[in-house]
């Protein structure tokens, strides 16, 4: 896995002049979504925030970015900190999971959500969040949407493509809530990067 530290120092010092120009950072390429679904495609239940993805994909909508990951990467902080709202998509099949589909909130600098008790998350989605708001000055409103699935521990994965009905149902419920949340948000009104400072320092 690439290193977050390495990424930072390589892009700090270009950051920092870019913050001193100006006291928001607007991208040329701004959209108002970016829906990330991660996991394995041909790993049965743990395709599912990728299929969910997918589904949204297909629907075509302007302004609305989707992206599909195996794993989540430092270079994603640059379509993260170019939308206005972010939406990680992905499987939950261990023993702390809840049965239900879970829509949590994330924002930069911020502890991880109480809903969120696996002890095997490394909480990447965090990580790219604090270096949007660290490296540009800002980081969009963002969610973690958790699917549940059948337990990773019971169920094989190996070249699986078909979902277990406890995924199939999350994910239907999963695009729902989606498509309400792209109803629901207008574009938000960013404060000045140094204001944003602030608030991390104080986190």
């Amino acid at each position: 896995m690439v290193a977050f530290s390495s990424f930072v120092e390589s892009r700090s010092a270009v950051s920092k002049s870019k913050l001193s120009k100006s006291a928001t950072f607007k991208p040329s390429n701004q959209v108002r979504f970016l829906i990330i679904g991660y996991g394995d495609e041909f790993g049965g239940d743990r395709a599912v925030g990728i299929q969910v993805v997918d589904t949204i994909a297909q629907w075509r909508l302007p302004a609305i970015k989707t992206m599909t990951v195996r794993h989540l990467r430092p270079g994603m902080v640059e379509d993260i900190v170019a939308a206005d709202y972010v939406v990680f998509v992905e499987a939950c099949g261990d023993q702390n999971c809840s049965r239900t589909v879970q829509l949590d909130p994330l924002g930069a600098g911020n502890s991880i959500p109480r809903t969120l008790l696996s002890e095997r998350r490394d909480c990447i989605f965090l990580t790219l969040l604090n270096l949007a708001w660290h490296l540009y000055g800002r980081a969009p409103q963002a969610w973690l949407l958790q699917i549940p699935t059948e337990g990773y521990e019971t169920r094989s994965y190996e070249l699986e493509e078909q979902l277990s009905y406890t995924a199939q149902r999350g994910a239907d419920r999963a695009v729902q809530i989606i498509e309400q949340l792209l109803k629901t948000y207008q574009p938000p009104r960013w404060s000045p990067a140094n204001e944003l400072a602030v608030l991390y320092d104080a986190s």
